[in-house]
């Protein structure tokens, strides 16, 4: 009974680390963020073919329906936060582009039951235990979000996130997710100076 409950413990916590989004972001520090209102997409986003490393049928490449669902998201995101996309034949303050990462992962979970026997009140005995791993395959997918200076064309700043699931393509809520932590980093806050 108590190995059942431990077990659908370990099930909820492993469901919820997969539900989570592992943010990292880099930044040129002298870049002036404060400046950045208007944005355009660079073209084209679709790889012409499966990575060399990526799966058999990468289901990344020439996938217009996730075009489209990252640019929505990361469209409203920046709207909603002040930002706007260019008109036809403005210069945009910034250019943006995205990539998607996906690999499979396995993990091994550890399970080890214990027993033992022995006489009541005498110190003669005998342990067992039994050890085994529960192995389990899950996608994860890392979606990149670039800000690019247009006059430079070098990265103003990058963020990332790493996100699991065992759906093989990125789900629009997954993707939502994703979107949201990493550009709730953006733009990056001015680091603290220490006055005289």
């Amino acid at each position: 009974m108590q190995l059942a409950r431990l077990a659908l413990g370990l099930a909820a916590v492993l469901s919820l680390a997969c539900a989570s989004v592992r943010v990292s972001t880099d930044y040129d520090e002298e870049y002036d963020f404060a400046r950045l209102s208007t944005f355009a997409w660079i073209d084209p986003p679709l790889r012409e073919q499966s990575r060399a490393e990526a799966p058999i049928g990468d289901p990344f490449a020439h996938n217009t329906l996730l075009d489209k669902r990252v640019r929505d998201e990361v469209a409203a995101w920046l709207t909603s936060h002040g930002y706007r996309a260019a008109r036809e034949g403005e210069s945009p303050d910034f250019l943006l582009r995205w990539d998607l990462l996906a690999r499979e992962v396995s993990r091994d979970s550890p399970v080890i039951v214990s027993g033992g026997y022995g006489h009541y009140g005498h110190g003669w005995g005998s342990g067992v235990g039994y050890g085994y791993a529960n192995s389990s395959e899950y996608q994860e997918g890392t979606l990149i979000l670039d800000v690019i200076d247009p006059e430079t064309e070098t990265i103003a700043w990058r963020g990332s996130g790493i996100s699991e699931s065992r759906d093989p393509h990125m789900k629009p809520e997954r993707l939502r997710k994703s979107v949201i932590a990493i550009l709730e980093r953006f733009p990056p806050k001015p680091k603290r100076t220490n006055q005289p």
